[in-house]
C-alpha cells in the first residue's frame, strides 16, 4: 500500500459507519413500527399490544372495504387511520375490541345485502 491508500480506506470506513448509524435501515421505519429498536408486533411480549396491532390491521381493512363499496359509513369506527384504531385498541379491553370487529362485520354484511338488493332490482327492470 502506498502512503495514501491506508488513510483513504480508513476514511471510507468511517464515512460508511457514520452514515449507517445516522440512517437506520428502512425496514425499522414504517406505518407499524413506531421507530427503530421496536419488536415486530408478533414478537411483542405483551399480548394486548399484539391484539391492538391485529385489531388495527383488521379495522383498517374493514373501513377500506366499506369505503370501496360506497357504504356511506362515518364516524371513528370507519376511519381508515391505522394509528387511530391502534391507539383505540390499546385503551380498551379485549372483549370490547372483539365486539367492535363483530359490529363492523355486521355493518359490512348489511351494506353488501343492500347493494345486492339494489343490483337485483336494477336488472329486473
Amino acid at each position: 500500500m502506498n502512503q495514501y491508500t491506508r488513510p483513504a480506506l480508513v476514511l471510507i470506513l468511517l464515512l460508511a459507519t457514520t452514515t449507517a448509524l445516522a440512517h437506520p435501515p428502512r425496514h425499522l421505519h414504517g406505518p407499524y413500527s413506531h421507530g427503530p429498536a421496536r419488536l415486530a408486533p408478533a414478537q411483542h411480549p405483551h399480548p394486548h399490544v399484539r391484539l391492538a396491532h391485529w385489531y388495527a390491521n383488521e379495522a383498517t381493512r374493514q373501513a377500506q372495504s366499506a369505503r370501496r363499496m360506497g357504504c356511506g359509513f362515518s364516524g371513528s369506527r370507519w376511519t381508515t387511520s391505522w394509528h387511530a384504531h391502534y391507539d383505540w385498541a390499546l385503551r380498551n379491553p379485549s372483549s370490547r375490541i372483539h365486539r367492535e370487529i363483530d359490529n363492523r362485520d355486521q355493518g359490512l354484511h348489511q351494506c353488501r345485502q343492500r347493494m345486492l338488493r339494489q343490483h337485483r332490482r336494477h336488472w329486473r327492470g
